[in-house]
């Protein structure tokens, strides 16, 4: 009996024991999540040893902002060495633009709104079983979180790619060469190039590592594809090619002939399916050749219109074709043609008809009624130049239609941005030089497209601020910058009918229109919260052989970092109420002036050596 009680009072003792854990870590918990309530569990690191614990996400941000800002003004060091020699170079990430604040941007974009999300959200995953693992798991042992980071690689490489040039040595397949004499024969070079894509990840993880370690650019052997020896054999009928030449080729009465110097400048070696060398035509000369016959013979179609009077649609106006000449088919035939067993005295181009961007069968159908959003922006005080590219780029997007359900890409809906496209360029300093850039005045569209979009209260899928606060985008918060291929600027059409894109401007204002149908859907935009002001610090001089020794030329004005909350709030007919906020992040951007570089007295210079 007495065994019975104890064994009784043993296991209420364990259950009162086990009760009471319970009650304790229950109540530890509580008080960790009232504690942690708005802010990062601890034990959370970004890139290894900076501490997110116990922040809020504001001051999370704020610290983020203020750290990153100390790692990208000192720029980032790269170095080589070959056997021409060796360099150490520093690129910075911001390019200045002279006349244009568009092309003045960050080739490396932090995303700390990401990275604190992340932070914030560990520990606060899953069912009750899994959070609770998952808050010891990291007061017991520290979480390390990378850093989101982008990293514009493309441009950084040519960047690199300038500064590191010299020590290269380009390998060369046998190539044909022309002379007085006819053609020749160049043999096959072996080189070394330096491997700037393994630079620029590298880079990337620095970045997400928060490490400033300098980087060094891998060699990489450049071996010839051709050979000397397996060229010979082919070169004899490149030989012929060439003195058949002259070639004449043609569309109806028009002619154009081709010399026979221009032939032997499209000839290069290939390697045929099964890998035996053979004579091709180098695509990129042959294009340049035709692209002149095509300003000849291109008539542009006449588009289809639709007119529009007090904010609603009273008319189709049916467009005509064109021409355009086929470039890529054209090479083909002319290949075939001057490549052939005999000369061919006369070479049809290949024409086509243009067809105006074709509109839906039933165009009544297509639910263009009335207007469902408006984006306006202000230009004045912009150059001659970014006017010029900012009407280009509207007439552009005039007329556009998007069908239900079909995401719109601000850089397809452009094309191509370059001189052929009607644009014009702007000056740009990319680290120690000044290069002419196309691109000017088009942020200035990216940002009216966002305007439109925000009042028709659309989904937007992608959106990126300026590097830094442009005075033709404010308020800070209610812009969008585009470069050519990225970012871009992307929205769905979520409505059940087609949206057209109507672009005007009217004095110094830019004015986007979409017409559709008003689905009632009811949109709310506030006015943006701008917050975290930050000193630009102090002038940046870069020194330039342009100016005189000494003199100086102010081409950028300071610029106050800070970040921006914009809330739009969008009601759909069903009571279904969405919420978009979009956060940005602009730099501090100091003033910048560009100096004369001294010229060093050579005699001064000979006893320093």
């Amino acid at each position: 009996m007495k065994t019975e009680k104890k064994k009784i009072s043993a296991q209420k003792r364990i259950i009162f024991y086990f009760v009471m854990i319970i009650i304790i870590i229950g109540g530890y918990f509580f008080v960790f999540d009232t504690i942690y309530a708005s802010a990062i569990y601890p034990g959370i690191y970004c890139c290894n040893d900076f501490s997110l614990s116990g922040l809020g996400p504001e001051e999370a941000r704020t610290l983020l902002e203020i750290f990153i800002e100390g790692v990208d003004s000192n720029g980032y060091t790269f170095y080589a060495n070959t056997e021409l020699g060796e360099k150490k170079a520093i690129i910075y990430p911001n390019l200045i633009a002279l006349t244009d604040p568009d092309l003045s941007r960050s080739l490396i974009h932090f995303n700390i709104e990401a990275t604190i999300e992340n932070a914030y959200a560990v520990g606060r995953e899953g069912n009750i079983f899994q959070r609770t693992f998952k808050k010891i798991s990291s007061i017991a042992s520290n979480k390390k979180l990378d850093l989101i980071v982008a990293v514009e690689e493309q441009e950084i490489q040519q960047m690199l790619q300038v500064q590191f040039k010299e020590l290269e040595k380009p390998g060369e397949n046998v190539h044909i060469v022309i002379s007085d004499s006819g053609l020749g024969l160049e043999p096959e070079v072996t080189g070394f190039t330096l491997n700037y894509e393994h630079a620029t990840t590298s880079l990337k993880y620095n970045l997400e590592q928060f490490r400033s370690d300098g980087i060094r650019i891998p060699i990489v052997a450049q071996e010839p594809d051709i050979s000397y020896g397996e060229a010979l054999g082919v070169f004899v009928l490149a030989q012929e090619v060439f003195d058949r030449g002259p070639y004449v080729v043609s569309y109806q009465d028009k002619t154009w002939e081709i010399e026979k110097k221009d032939v032997g400048q499209w000839l290069e070696f290939g390697r045929d399916n099964v890998g035996f060398v053979k004579l091709k035509f180098s695509f990129e000369h042959v294009y340049q050749y035709l692209n002149t016959i095509a300003q000849e013979i291109n008539i542009e179609p006449r588009e289809h219109h639709i007119v529009i009077e007090n904010d609603r649609v009273t008319n189709f106006e049916v467009g005509a074709p064109g021409l355009a000449l086929n470039i890529d088919k054209s090479i083909h035939v002319i290949e075939n043609a001057v490549l052939g067993d005999k000369k061919v005295e006369n070479i049809n181009l290949v024409v086509e008809t243009a067809e105006p961007a074709s509109l839906p069968e039933d165009v009544d159908n297509l639910g263009i009624k009335e207007l469902i959003g408006r984006g306006i922006s202000n230009f004045s005080g912009s150059p001659k130049n970014r006017r010029h590219n900012i009407r280009v780029g509207a007439e552009k997007l005039n007329g556009i239609l998007i069908a239900p359900n079909e995401e719109f890409s601000l850089v397809e809906a452009l094309g191509d941005i370059d001189e052929e496209a009607g644009y014009v360029p702007e000056l740009v300093i990319k680290g120690d030089r000044t290069v002419p850039e196309y691109g000017g005045g088009l942020c200035q569209i990216g940002t009216t497209t966002f305007r439109a979009t925000l009042n028709a209260g659309l989904p937007i899928t992608e959106r990126r601020n300026h590097s830094y606060r442009v005075a033709y985008y404010e308020p800070a918060g209610m812009d969008a910058t585009i470069y050519l291929p990225k970012p871009d600027y992307r929205f769905i059409n979520d409505t059940d009918h087609h949206i057209l894109i109507q672009t005007k401007i009217q004095g110094d204002e830019l004015i986007f229109e979409f017409y559709g149908t008003y689905d009632r859907r009811i949109v709310k935009t506030e006015e943006p919260e701008i917050y975290n002001i930050v000193d630009p610090g102090p002038p940046r001089y870069i020194e330039t052989d342009k100016l005189l020794p000494g003199e100086k030329k102010k081409v950028e004005s300071s610029h106050f970092g800070a970040s921006a909350k914009l809330k739009n709030t969008i009601v759909y007919a069903n009571g279904i109420e969405r919420v978009d906020l979009w956060r940005s992040y602009y730099k501090p951007w100091p003033e910048v002036w560009m100096v004369g570089r001294e010229i060093k007295n050579t005699d001064e210079a000979d006893n320093n050596e």
